[in-house]
């Protein structure tokens, strides 16, 4: 039993709920005084059907965002009979420097940042061997990226994500630094490279700010930021009705704060792995989402 499974069945333990799992664990069957509740990988019981799928298609949400005129991140949709012509369009328009991804994916999988035209023709077409829809967006320049995590009317949690990418002090090697950034990821990776990286030289790992992929968390946000952060969210939470689900926003270059995108299933798995008393920050957050998935 992984982790997250592991805390929900200790809050079912300590709420006197009846826990078991079927399909291979992938859900969770809780039961409490005739009344059944349940779980689906990393997606609870609390949010209606239709707004949990429109979170869970990319462009989709992009459209709804964008139809009550809140700051996210533009998305331009593309299906398998798509005209050349207008990718090529776009491709300009944002200055030879695009985003592609599939617009039901999760931890960063199968998203990538092009910047030669024939390659972008070429991801596309492989990206349509296994998908139905995609989405093209302008590259930013990120800062950092935001994470917000939402109950009913109330943030439960904020944390920023800081990318993969190290400076040399001309004596480590870019093993070394990565680790020294991020041990709990890269000291399990294989193939770091032993190059001793020069004073003040930047080497990036990943473009992303996937945990998952060697991002760190951070808790100390500043508290104008947070404050802001916190406020939008709430916002948009309301006025689509979301219960519980995560918000991602992005800082770029420029200070404008844009959401990027929303994400049904509350998954903690590489922040508990990270963050001193993440274990238990996350259990916190899941056990109300428990008790809120019972009130209904």
């Amino acid at each position: 039993m992984n982790n997250f499974l592991s805390i929900i069945k200790e809050i079912c333990e300590e709420l006197n709920i009846k826990f078991k799992t079927i399909s291979k664990n992938w859900i969770s069957i809780l039961e409490k005084d005739n009344n059944i509740r349940y779980i689906i990988g990393y997606k609870f019981d609390i949010n209606g059907n239709g707004i949990s799928r429109i979170m869970d298609d990319k462009y989709a949400f992009y459209e709804l965002v964008k139809l009550y005129n809140f700051p996210v991140i533009e998305h331009n949709i593309i299906f398998k009979d798509y005209d050349k012509s207008k990718i090529k369009n776009l491709f300009y328009k944002y200055n030879q420097n695009v985003v592609v991804k599939i617009n039901t994916g999760t931890c960063g999988t199968d998203v990538f940042n092009i910047n030669l035209l024939d390659d972008l023709y070429k991801t596309i077409d492989d990206l349509f061997k296994n998908n139905y829809s995609l989405s093209l967006c302008p590259y930013i320049n990120i800062k950092n990226e935001y994470r917000v995590i939402i109950l009913k009317d109330k943030v439960l949690l904020i944390y920023g994500k800081e990318k993969p990418v190290v400076y040399g002090d001309g004596k480590s090697s870019i093993e070394d630094l990565l680790i020294k950034f991020n041990p709990t990821f890269f000291k399990k990776r294989k193939n770091l490279s032993k190059n001793i990286l020069k004073i003040n030289a930047k080497y990036e790992y990943d473009w992303k700010f996937n945990l998952s992929r060697g991002a760190m968390p951070f808790l100390n946000i500043d508290n104008k930021l947070a404050k802001k952060l916190e406020y939008n969210a709430l916002i948009i939470a309301k006025k689509l009705n979301l219960e519980f689900c995560s918000l991602d926003f992005i800082v770029d270059d420029k200070d404008n704060l844009l959401l990027m995108e929303a994400n049904s299933g509350v998954m903690m798995d590489n922040f508990m792995k990270i963050v001193p008393n993440g274990k238990i920050i996350a259990k916190n957050i899941y056990k109300k989402a428990i008790v809120e998935m019972f009130k209904k």
